[in-house]
């Protein structure tokens, strides 16, 4: 059996997916991938006997090998892939809030007041250092007083209080989107396996050139954790962990890695 000549440096693992393990439909997309870890397990138990403070044999062991991957875009499909959440498309009251500075006149209009749900919002005093800084007002049907304010159905705000103009509240509210995406993990949401296709290139110093390199695991499933780092000045990172499954195929593959 002669060597292998491939020797090579991976550049770039820039997308991976997953794919449906019956239909071979692809499922989720990773793209602008920043890093991806194959762990292959090969644990083994060492065996002793007799007098030698040293083993004679090694029993192998069963293997948890698994994938990390890490990547700075965002796919819904992924949070499906990874929690088995559902997606829903369309009309969602939406959590919201802003900081306004009260207008002459003790107005504010909330920035999505065509579309605020009635009744959502909650009205706070946001400028420090004031008698009635943090003072959460009351709502009333008309003629507002001190701590007091009303508010339309599009969404404008007068307050009783005209010292409060200059300054700074803090507003609570919904507002109805007609075209929101929502993926939603309940408490019987589960998970499946599907197959794991990596796309990267190599590069060949000696020949330099370079070439594909496709990574196959026939079979792996959420384990772990899906984890949405989120930090200021820093782009967006979503990791997640796949246990590398048996796939139970004829060959007994688990994983590829195709050089091109």
């Amino acid at each position: 059996m002669s060597q292998s000549t491939k020797k090579w440096v991976v550049d770039d693992i820039a997308n991976a997916a997953l794919f449906d393990l019956t239909t071979n439909d692809p499922v989720a997309f990773f793209e602008k991938l920043k890093k991806m870890t194959i762990t292959v397990d090969a644990k083994q138990q060492r065996e002793y006997g007799g007098t030698s403070k040293f083993a004679f044999h090694l029993t192998e062991q069963d293997s948890e090998s698994g994938v990390q991957i890490e990547n700075a875009v965002m796919d819904y499909n992924q949070l499906v892939a990874a929690t088995g959440a559902s997606i829903t498309t369309g009309s969602t009251s939406v959590p919201t809030q802003e900081k306004l500075t009260v207008l002459t006149g003790a107005t504010v209009t909330l920035s999505r007041g065509a579309s605020f749900v009635s009744g959502s919002e909650k009205i706070l005093v946001a400028t420090k250092g004031l008698a009635n800084s943090g003072t959460q007002l009351s709502k009333v049907a008309s003629a507002p007083t001190a701590q007091q304010y009303t508010i339309s159905a599009s969404g404008v705000v007068v307050l009783g209080d005209a010292t409060l103009v200059g300054k700074d509240i803090r507003v609570f509210y919904d507002y109805t989107s007609a075209t929101a995406e929502t993926a939603s993990v309940v408490t019987t949401t589960k998970n499946k396996p599907y197959k794991f296709v990596a796309y990267g290139k190599a590069f060949d110093d000696e020949l330099n050139t370079y070439f594909d390199v496709t990574i196959i695991i026939y079979k792996t499933q959420m384990l772990g954790t899906f984890s949405i780092d989120l930090q200021r000045k820093s782009a967006t990172t979503n990791t997640m962990d796949l246990a590398v499954l048996d796939a139970g195929r004829p060959d007994g593959k688990v994983i590829d890695i195709i050089a091109s």
